[in-house]
């Protein structure tokens, strides 16, 4: 039967508004040539973060600002994306302080949207393991292990590093280059599930696996942000992945809804008292 022009109007309205904002995102998806958008979310607040006491790999639970932050980035993720593009899955750390921030955001995004958002672990996202240097005070780890303090304080959040500085492992941790490979693997593979269903991929991950991300990005890829300060407490950051492997970094550190109780301390582990 012919259609009417005025019939096939009717038609393309009356699909849902779920169903028109899936065609949208599938679309931008085909537009930045198949890329995955991956938003990445550093964990809240520790008292272990607040009192520059290396957690690495130590599990450390949330402290109170550390929640209201996780419960501000949630609500901020759920305000920025459409019901029909929330993951099913947030990707999280099996560390604590990962775990409930990633929890906190699937419940926000679980609202209104028809279906459960769960937590998936992955150990691959837990942060570098520091070593010798865990559980020490800043002051503390800059005495007694200098060398592996100069290593991690110097380089946990720089753009680049030398192959070097890369492969130099903590005395009994992890060096750059094994943290960049697991965390890398782990979200491209994620990437490639969800770039089937036209998803995008949100990971809650922690401060020294961003800064491999974003080694990775510069070495490989393309740098579309202000990426000059370090990844605070339940920032924000965006990435572009393409199925052959490219980077980009979208935005960097958003921190825009985190104000007021919720402010993220400003970290500066280079300046230790005499």
């Amino acid at each position: 039967m012919r259609l009417r022009s005025g019939t096939a109007v009717v038609l393309v309205l009356s699909l849902s508004a779920s169903m028109l904002g899936r065609i949208r995102h599938l679309a931008c998806v085909r537009t930045l040539g198949g890329a995955c958008e991956l938003i990445v979310v550093r964990h809240g607040e520790t008292e272990w973060n607040r009192a520059l006491r290396v957690q690495g790999s130590t599990d450390i639970e949330l402290n109170a600002k550390g929640r209201m932050q996780a419960d501000r980035c949630a609500a901020a993720l759920a305000k920025q994306l459409a019901l029909d593009s929330r993951p099913k899955v947030v990707l999280s750390s099996e560390l604590g302080r990962a775990a409930v921030t990633a929890a906190s955001i699937a419940l926000a995004l679980s609202e209104g949207a028809g279906a459960s958002t769960v937590v998936r672990q992955d150990p691959r996202l837990n942060e570098w393991d520091l070593g010798v240097l865990e559980g020490l005070r800043k002051e503390e780890a800059a005495k007694e292990h200098p060398e592996d303090w100069r290593l991690f304080s110097e380089h946990w959040s720089v753009p680049r590093v030398s192959p070097e500085v890369a492969a130099t492992r903590i005395a009994g941790g992890e060096s750059m280059r094994e943290v960049r490979a697991r965390a890398v693997a782990a979200l491209e593979e994620a990437c490639r599930e969800a770039r089937a269903e036209g998803m995008l991929v949100i990971a809650v991950t922690h401060g020294g696996v961003l800064g491999q991300l974003l080694q990775h990005t510069v070495e490989i890829g393309t740098v579309s942000a202000d990426i000059s300060t370090a990844p605070a407490n339940a920032c924000i950051s965006r990435f572009l992945v393409t199925p052959d492997g490219r980077w980009e970094v979208t935005s960097w550190s958003e921190i825009d809804h985190l104000d007021g109780d919720a402010a993220p301390h400003t970290v500066n582990y280079n300046k230790v008292a005499s």
